[in-house]
């Protein structure tokens, strides 16, 4: 496909086809090319960066922080991804997402800094991304790790403070094939010296390894900092005072009891603020946004006679969180799944961990060429109920037939891809970009 660059005002669906067009591959984790354009680019870098990896808990983390700076009146820049319904989700400023017309001009300064050099999706988004968040001017910049931590487009930048959040089992043919080898790549974002703040509660000895290495001022979960519910309203969070000097050993807040995921987000959100609080000072009254945080396809409620649930949740832990939070709902009637999953995920451990909770499967092949079809999905699902969808076998197909079978006090559970949720979300009429 031709370059877009030279001709003006070209929509953003143009852009993004061209993006996916020049490099031969998908994914193909280096430095190199990044650096490389980010050298002929120079944007202007936010004077804090926050940077986030992990295999779970990323996206929401960033959503957190996100939410109190802004709250706090800071002027903030969040970089994430994937996005669920439109690509302009993936940068916010001062919690807005951008507009398609700002993403079209910074593509068009990427293209012409790039000068041949072959980036993959991701690696011109984040350019893009960075780019943009520069020309926003903001005080802090929040960047989430797309895949890995060593070699993603994101580590090109330096942190000013590394989160690390919950490691599992996941993209296993580019990461490794244990817990101990992914955790290395995601300590791959570390720097020698660096703020790091740990929100596993049980972090791969490959990442302790690493923060001693590099002599990292880490505070890590259940050792430096621990959170707990009074009753199932208020939290407490706090701090061994021998690891927080200066700053505030505990902070409280409100909000419905949930699941151990989002909490231990939650306590890491919290410890960063902390880590980072001589440099960007927040009250605790600015927290309190995070009582009514909801963030959009990660275990996202929406409640009514048939209760929905949109969770991204795509390999064992997070389905395990899933499975876990529908235990504790303890609904009064039927829990009906419309899942997806993609070939590279583990569809045994997955099932496996929730479907005791599952009353009735309803199975959508989304549109990926990375997508399970029906058969591989029913393969992984036999014995189970499986509703009968005749030729119908898309998305919203399933969901719409999930809530027409639905009885008041039955639950409609949609999980297992971005893929999947986004397809879904992007098909109400009164959702627009988070």
């Amino acid at each position: 496909m031709a370059s877009p660059a030279s001709s003006a005002g070209r929509p953003l669906a143009q852009w993004l086809d061209y993006i996916e067009s020049i490099h031969r591959r998908s994914i193909d984790l280096t430095l190199d090319r990044t650096r490389r354009v980010l050298h002929r680019l120079k944007p202007r870098l936010p004077p804090i960066v926050i940077t986030i990896a992990g295999t779970n808990g990323k996206g929401t983390t960033a959503e957190m922080l996100n939410a109190v700076y802004c709250e706090a009146g800071y002027r903030v820049g969040c970089y994430t991804s994937p996005h669920l319904i439109s690509y302009c989700e993936r940068v916010k400023i001062d919690g807005k997402p951008a507009t398609e017309e700002v993403f079209c001009a910074a593509f068009e300064r990427v293209e012409r800094a790039r000068a041949g050099v072959p980036l993959t999706y991701f690696e011109f988004g984040t350019i893009a991304a960075l780019d943009l968040l520069g020309h926003a001017q903001v005080e802090v910049g929040i960047l989430e790790v797309g895949l890995g931590g060593r070699l993603d487009a994101v580590n090109a930048i330096n942190p000013d403070l590394c989160v690390v959040t919950s490691i599992d089992l996941d993209h296993k043919d580019w990461l490794g094939s244990t817990r101990d080898a992914i955790g290395r790549e995601k300590a791959g974002i570390l720097r020698y010296g660096g703020k790091v703040v740990v929100s596993d509660p049980k972090p791969p000895q490959s990442v302790r390894n690493a923060l001693e290495v590099l002599r990292c001022d880490a505070r890590v979960l259940n050792e430096d900092f621990w959170i707990e519910w009074e009753d199932e309203n208020v939290w407490h969070w706090r701090s061994d005072p021998d690891k927080w000097l200066g700053v505030h050993s505990q902070w409280s807040g409100r909000g419905s009891q949930a699941t151990d995921g989002r909490m231990n987000n939650l306590a890491g959100t919290l410890a960063a603020l902390h880590q980072l609080q001589s440099r960007l000072p927040v009250e605790s009254h600015h927290v309190d946004v995070l009582s009514d945080l909801q963030v959009p396809g990660r275990q996202e409620l929406i409640r009514g006679d048939v209760t929905q649930l949109f969770d991204v949740a795509h390999n064992h832990r997070a389905v395990a969180d899933l499975a876990g939070m529908l235990r504790r709902a303890q609904p009064r009637g039927k829990i009906r799944a419309v899942f997806s999953l993609l070939k590279d995920k583990d569809l045994s451990s997955i099932v496996e961990e929730i479907e005791s909770q599952i009353d009735c499967w309803y199975l959508a092949e989304v549109e990926s060429e990375r997508g399970m079809s029906l058969a591989e999905l029913r393969a992984g699902l036999q014995g189970m109920s499986i509703a009968n969808l005749d030729n119908y076998h898309g998305p919203t197909d399933a969901y719409t037939q999930a809530l027409l079978d639905s009885a008041p006090g039955d639950w409609v559970v949609v999980f297992g891809s971005f893929y999947l949720v986004g397809a879904i979300l992007r098909s109400f009429p009164e959702r627009t970009v988070a």
